[in-house]
């Protein structure tokens, strides 16, 4: 019976989730009622709030599932050069925030009154700074940075940076150029850190 209650909450919760998200990229976040979404999802108002404290969070819920899988490294992004390995997790992200515009202005515009937006951008945040420290620390041990660099501080700047630009381009509405920022402020900062591609280091022999 439990396990029945669950799988109706589920399902209830992404009815809701659902309709939020299909009727905010067509009319607006701002054109939006928590009404309309109850009744594009089939439930009483009062369901709403058993899930959701209030429609502002609707935009955490799909924060977290836009950035989802985003950490998931390919073997084909694990061959990059160092920057654009760096760069490859916030591009994947871009692409699943980017299909949903909507979403992601009104997100920018309500996360600073939002708790759990803060939350799920701070999760996120921590993700990608875990992920990215073991990108440097490979480099480092690969003799592509040096010995010097500290991999937890690096990606510490490197998740500053990455969420720096993404945000900033969120607000100014400058999606279309953020990978290219974002490569070319990476191939800078690795730079700056020491960074040789390990054709370039000096030989062994």
């Amino acid at each position: 019976m439990t396990g029945k209650r669950e799988s109706k909450k589920r399902a209830v919760r992404k009815a809701l989730y659902d309709a939020a998200v299909m009727l905010i990229e067509r009319d607006g976040y701002d054109a939006v009622s928590v009404d309309q979404i109850v009744a594009q999802a089939g439930v009483a108002k009062g369901t709403f709030f058993n899930h959701f404290p209030g429609k502002a969070d609707l935009l955490a819920d799909w924060y977290s599932q836009a950035i989802e899988g985003s950490l998931e490294e390919t073997a084909e992004a694990a061959a990059l050069a160092l920057p654009d390995r760096l760069a490859a997790p916030a591009h994947r992200s871009i692409q699943a925030v980017s299909a949903s515009p909507r979403m992601w202005q009104a997100k920018h515009a309500h996360a600073l009154a939002t708790p759990s937006i803060h939350s799920a951008e701070r999760e996120a945040d921590a993700a990608l700074r875990t992920a990215i420290a073991g990108m440097i620390a490979q480099a480092r041990s690969r003799n592509e940075l040096p010995a010097r660099v500290d991999p937890e501080a690096m990606a510490d700047l490197v998740v500053t940076l990455v969420t720096g630009t993404i945000r900033e381009s969120g607000v100014t509405g400058r999606l279309d150029t953020v990978d290219t920022r974002i490569a070319d402020r990476l191939g800078r900062l690795c730079e700056l850190a020491g960074y040789r591609p390990l054709a370039e280091t000096p030989s062994s022999h």
